[in-house]
């Protein structure tokens, strides 16, 4: 799992961001993966049997946030050409874990909890 650092929350999190209008989740996960770490071409794996999921969608997660409503947050899984990964500046240090002893402090729990998730998905 790719996590950054991000600069504003302080916090170590996957790559995301927000949807753009008519955009589809899977479609603002690529998106968000080339504007935030310059990866481009990631292979979303299909790993649920549900009809209809869309390719790579690991876990879904809702809360409210306040003036903006309801915040919905989609992880996918992705494979990657390479682990080469360049900030877009809202982004400080970048680190692959592989492991849940390897997360680093500053991980928040819902990240701590959909690690064994990412790790048992079948994807390297």
């Amino acid at each position: 799992m790719l996590l950054v650092q991000h600069k504003r929350l302080k916090l170590w999190v996957p790559v995301g961001g927000e949807m753009q209008p008519g955009e589809t989740p899977l479609e603002a996960a690529e998106r968000e993966l080339w504007e935030g770490i310059g990866v481009d071409h990631p292979i979303f794996p299909h790993i649920h049997s549900v009809l209809g999921a869309p390719p790579g969608l690991l876990l879904y997660e809702e809360h409210e946030a306040g003036r903006k409503g309801t915040h919905m947050n989609f992880a996918f899984i992705a494979e990657v050409p390479h682990k080469n990964v360049r900030s877009n500046g809202a982004y400080g240090a970048s680190l692959w874990v592989n492991a849940l002893a390897e997360l680093p402090e500053g991980t928040p729990p819902s990240v701590q909890d959909a690690m064994p998730y990412a790790l048992t998905a079948g994807v390297t």
